[in-house]
């Protein structure tokens, strides 16, 4: 058991209730670009293209034999691009009767073969389940990992717990563990959360399982590289999660692509929070049809910390993603002049500025108010607070800043994604986003070599 004591569960209203309770259906889908860090894709559809299920809609130009397939089967409705003709979506208006890619010729029957298993995965799109660390990209279609790390735990706001839906494809889930094993990594670790336990005797000698506890970030993926292998230049680690593990195990057993997924819907202006069931790249704006309290909001498809506004072309659930939540957008009204000055009594802030920390089980209705304006860093250990790992925190946010990525080397920068700065630009007196900058530090660092 590895205890984290550094971080901070957020006190927020609008928790799902863990259990499922219906599901909800779409009538259009879509694959996200920006889901896919350095992603340039070379179109393999266009606008009103009869697609199937499994049918790959562009190839990485960069990575030349990775593979984004369909989500659905029926018309591309739109392919939507952004600045710098950068893609946003490709839309997809689904169809009643879904046709598949017949991938049967994959079921393991037998014994596991690496090179099938490895075809298998680029041509079927699950490959980009993978991502590597560092720099959170899809490994390349030939490499190997040093590690390979299996999250079964999120401890994000509003997250639902991936256990029960671990318990319910146990099967697919070992027979996830075996495929990539024939990847031949050097180690293979489980992430679960305490009071979990699996069953060791059916795993191969190299595959370990670890248990975290403690506050949000103990259930992200960058924290447990760091006390289990940090990913550096010569040391690259492989991440995936539960769920898309699972899918990968369902292919191989069954030889057809699974679309279903299990997500929270989550937050202050959701009528009845709680867990459903839909589809993966399932439109937003469906999903939320009738679910939400009041017209001012913000859909954010993943954590209320780390997650995308879902608005526009990208109002749809990302790859990535198992949550959507939901906050008020502020008003000119919420705007409230010398905010740090008033008694706070239902504002919460990680800093003792309020009266309501005092109030410790309290639940809040966070809005997307930033309260404050940039400003110079100002380190008085707020960061170190909610930063679990063994890294001097500051001086690397400082590094990310001013962009020394020397600096952010040498401090072991090159160990984290977008997420595990997310805390650290919610408690920011400063108003920085560390995240967005640790982003273009790494797309510096990655260039220069």
């Amino acid at each position: 058991m590895i205890k984290i004591k550094k971080g901070l569960n957020l006190p927020i209203t609008g928790l799902p209730v863990q259990s499922t309770t219906d599901s909800k259906r779409v009538r259009t889908v879509a694959l996200l670009g920006e889901d896919y860090v350095g992603m340039k894709p070379t179109m393999m559809v266009e606008v009103g293209d009869e697609v199937k299920v499994g049918q790959p809609l562009f190839e990485d130009k960069k990575n030349p034999g990775i593979f984004f397939t369909s989500p659905g089967s029926g018309t591309v409705s739109s392919i939507n691009r952004g600045a710098r003709r950068a893609l946003q979506s490709v839309v997809i208006d689904l169809k009643d009767q879904e046709e598949y890619v017949d991938f049967s010729h994959y079921k393991i029957t037998q014994s596991i073969d690496a090179n099938n298993v490895r075809k298998g995965l680029l041509e079927s799109g699950l490959w980009t389940s993978l991502r590597t660390r560092p720099f959170s990209k899809i490994p390349n279609k030939e490499a190997n990992p040093d590690n390979i790390f299996i999250n079964c735990m999120d401890t994000n706001p509003l997250a639902l717990n991936p256990v029960s839906i671990i318990n319910s494809n146990i099967d697919e889930l070992f027979l996830g563990i075996k495929i990539l094993h024939s990847l031949e990594p050097k180690n293979i670790h489980i992430c679960v959360p305490e009071n979990f336990s699996i069953d060791t005797s059916k795993l191969e000698e190299n595959v370990r399982v670890h248990s975290f506890s403690g506050p949000h970030p103990s259930g992200l993926v960058g924290t447990h590289m760091h006390y289990l292998s940090p990913p550096s230049l010569t040391n690259i680690n492989w991440h995936i999660s539960s769920a898309d593990l699972i899918r990968i195990g369902s292919f191989f057993k069954n030889g057809k692509l699974t679309l279903d997924t299990t997500i929270s819907l989550g937050g202050p202006k959701v009528d009845n929070p709680r867990i459903i069931k839909t589809r993966l790249g399932a439109s937003t704006d469906e999903i939320c049809a009738g679910e939400l309290l009041g017209t001012n909001n913000r859909v954010i498809s993943g954590s209320i910390l780390n997650g995308r506004e879902a608005y526009g072309p990208n109002a749809y659930l990302g790859k990535y993603h198992n949550q959507l939540s939901v906050i008020e957008e502020p008003s000119e009204e919420d705007r409230l002049f010398m905010n740090w000055l008033r008694p706070g009594f239902n504002l919460f802030s990680h800093l003792p500025i309020y009266i309501s920390k005092l109030s410790k089980d309290k639940k809040y209705s966070f809005k997307a108010l930033m309260n404050g304006s940039d400003r110079a860093i100002v380190p008085i250990g707020i960061y170190e607070e909610v930063f679990p790992q063994d890294l001097l925190v500051s001086l690397l946010l400082r590094a990310i800043v001013i962009k020394d990525t020397e600096q952010i080397q040498l401090l072991g920068g090159l160990e984290l994604d977008e997420e595990d700065l997310s805390l650290c630009s919610y408690v920011c007196p400063s108003k920085y986003d560390f995240s967005s900058l640790l982003r273009a530090n790494l797309n510096q660092i990655e260039v220069e070599g």
